[in-house]
């Protein structure tokens, strides 16, 4: 079992927390091109350092949760059970990711809602896909590394496979997060298969 958090340790995570539902309420209310980092310390009644320590950026407040989702999503393609082929890693992993956004829901619905309005936003949001991107491209390369032809390959399906979730999310924050993300996914990684990824699910060996 994991240890309890320490009093330190809770009112940290209250902090980040305050930081960026402030981020997102602002940004909500106004526009987050009118909002600015003195806004965001001020509602949350905390210090402009305060603020630097939880986040890089004012873009980075609007996307708290990025890290934990991300190597939450990590956790699960190193997982592989025996057997398991790199595809079918990646889209397990996928829906482990689409089960936590159905739990938090209302939250990143309305976190999504302000990045479309945002053109910063959109551009750093995309950043962020990279590093998704990238993990899906490693866990994809043969086992034995991923050079030439076959660590383009792996790099073709993550680029293919970043689509198909972005067009997913896409249709699911477009009907308000109303409809079950898990059963899109499953649909979305079905239609790869069709398209050709199955190449992915013979090569690539357990890692």
């Amino acid at each position: 079992m994991s240890p309890l958090p320490t009093l330190r340790q809770r009112k940290k995570v209250r902090t980040r927390d305050a930081l960026a539902a402030a981020a997102l309420r602002l940004s909500r209310e106004r526009g987050y091109e009118r909002v600015t980092i003195d806004d965001i310390t001020a509602e949350a009644e905390v210090s402009r350092r305060t603020f630097f320590r939880y986040f890089a950026s004012k873009e980075a407040a609007l996307f708290p949760r990025y890290g934990l989702r991300l190597a939450h999503f990590r956790d699960q393609l190193r997982e592989r059970p025996h057997g398991e082929a790199p595809f079918e890693t990646v889209e397990r992993a996928f829906l482990a990711v689409a089960r936590l956004y159905m739990r938090e829901r209302d939250e990143i619905v309305a976190q999504q809602r302000v990045v479309d309005a945002s053109p910063s936003l959109v551009a750093f949001e995309r950043l962020l896909d990279r590093d998704w991107e990238r993990a899906v491209a490693t866990a994809l390369e043969p086992a034995r590394g991923g050079g030439g032809s076959a660590g383009r390959r792996a790099r073709v399906l993550a680029g293919a496979t970043m689509g198909a979730v972005r067009a997913t999310l896409r249709e699911w924050f477009d009907g308000g997060g109303r409809a079950d993300l898990v059963a899109l996914g499953r649909e979305a990684f079905a239609l790869l298969a069709m398209a050709g990824a199955p190449a992915a699910r013979a090569g690539g060996g357990r890692r």
